[in-house]
């Protein structure tokens, strides 16, 4: 019977490699070679979640109601992720769960060895790991306990083939990147989740201040999460901006603004609170943490003109976005 990186080698055509190369602006040989890292990436995280008979328990649960189905619809899950680009938010909520709170800092590093932002793939990667799990579980008629067996099997084999080193140093160096940021991010507790809303919080008040229709609202997001990228990928990896933003825009950073910023007028108190965290616990890197949420202000706000007709005329920065820029130029100091 195929190993769990088996069916996932062979569910990923060639065909597939050039539409996920498309996507995210990257060499198909880069990608492929991602992809040969992030299944024994999230079969790792996955072994050592189950090492525990609650975590084996959770792991299970999560399988069970994942199930199968996104196996016989690889193709459209691949377009609705990416069809939005290499900066299209990536969905890191089970990406996070397999890989921890250090996910993001195992993705700058991914990224940094592979050439291309590795966040959205492993947004990808993990609910389709989940998916075969699942077909496993069911197959095999595995309790949690059988589950965790067979996951530990998998990956000891993995790790013990002498022809898989140069991807276990891969894998085992995001993994490393990935402990120091967890450790960052632990360090701060319950205002993290204040320091990851800050760049979105920052997309939203320059948005919000001049409403644009769904097209140009698209090519703010896009700009915004694209700043973003370019910022993350100049860090180290286990930095403040590595450690928090190594995957971009994700989608859970755009639904943390609700909580942070419940309404328009909260949105910069939100990011005021975020700095003052960063200040308080990572004082080298407060600087750089208000430099990025500049940039990803001013690149949301230069995306599209404002007025004018079919693309002829009209403002690159509106009154009301300059005004929005003003104030957070302030608020930053």
């Amino acid at each position: 019977m195929a190993s769990l990186l088996e069916s996932m080698s062979e569910m990923i055509s060639p065909d597939m490699i050039g539409s996920l190369s498309k996507s995210l602006g990257a060499d198909s040989s880069a990608v492929t070679k991602a992809l040969g890292a992030a299944g024994p990436l999230l079969l790792g995280g996955m072994a050592n979640m189950a090492g525990t008979p609650a975590g084996a328990q959770s792991l299970f649960d999560m399988a069970k109601n994942q199930g199968s189905g996104i196996l016989g619809s690889l193709g459209s899950v691949l377009s609705g992720l990416f069809g939005g680009g290499a900066a299209a938010p990536a969905s890191g909520g089970l990406m996070s769960t397999l890989l921890g709170s250090g996910a993001n800092g195992i993705a700058a590093t991914l990224s940094k060895t592979f050439g291309f932002n590795v966040g959205p793939m492993l947004g990808f990667i993990a609910p389709a790991m989940m998916g075969l799990v699942s077909k496993a579980a069911s197959s095999q008629n595995l309790d949690a306990s059988g589950l965790a067996s067979m996951l530990k099997k998998e990956n000891d084999a993995f790790v013990a083939n002498p022809a898989n080193k140069a991807t276990m140093d891969v894998v085992n160096a995001a993994r490393a990147a990935g402990d120091k940021a967890t450790s960052l991010v632990q360090s701060y507790g319950a205002d993290w989740a204040k320091v990851a809303a800050g760049p979105a919080a920052a997309l939203f008040m320059v948005a919000s201040a001049d409403p644009s229709g769904p097209i140009d609202t698209m090519k703010e997001a896009r700009a915004a999460g694209e700043k973003l990228v370019e910022l993350a990928k100049g860090a180290a990896p286990t930095s403040l901006i590595g450690a928090a933003f190594g995957s971009g825009m994700t989608v859970d950073m755009l639904r943390q603004v609700r909580s942070v910023a419940p309404t328009k007028d909260k949105l910069l108190d939100a990011i005021k609170a975020a700095v003052a965290a960063v200040a308080a616990k990572s004082p080298a890197e407060a600087q750089s943490y208000k430099n990025m949420i500049m940039s990803v202000a001013e690149a949301t706000a230069t995306a599209s003109k404002d007025g004018g007709f079919l693309g002829i005329g009209g403002k690159l920065v509106s009154d009301d976005e300059q005004a929005a820029l003003n104030a957070l130029k302030a608020a930053l100091g």
